[in-house]
């Protein structure tokens, strides 16, 4: 599977980032880049803010900050600390509402992913 990394960067994943924290190796990216498809952080976050489970949201979102941080996709590692951040401060409202602008970048970045 071929990933087409400018379409990467088009989805808010700093390509460059990525590729020095791992020496420049495009191939071990791109294995990493499709274990992501098998993250299952965002169902969880999707479910909790179905479930209005604060515990549950803070939990999947701040998974899925790490695995974006050291992907280095951007967009939606900066969606989802503000998520987390909201957690923390007691707003479960403000925290759920970001849900379907995460799920809309998690999806294209997914799609970018699989389709190259």
């Amino acid at each position: 599977m071929a990933i087409d990394f400018e379409k990467l960067g088009a989805a808010g994943v700093n390509v460059d980032e990525a590729l020095t924290r791992l020496m420049g190796s495009r191939a071990l990216y791109e294995r990493l880049l499709v274990k992501f498809l098998d993250d299952g952080n965002m169902a969880r976050l999707t479910e909790a803010a179905a479930a209005d489970d604060a515990e549950e949201g803070f939990e999947a979102a701040h998974a899925l900050k790490g695995v974006c941080g050291n992907l280095s996709m951007t967009r939606l590692y900066e969606l989802v600390s503000r998520q987390c951040d909201l957690f923390r401060a007691g707003d479960r409202a403000g925290a759920f509402a970001l849900v379907p602008e995460a799920k809309q970048c998690y999806d294209e970045v997914r799609e970018v992913i699989a389709n190259g």
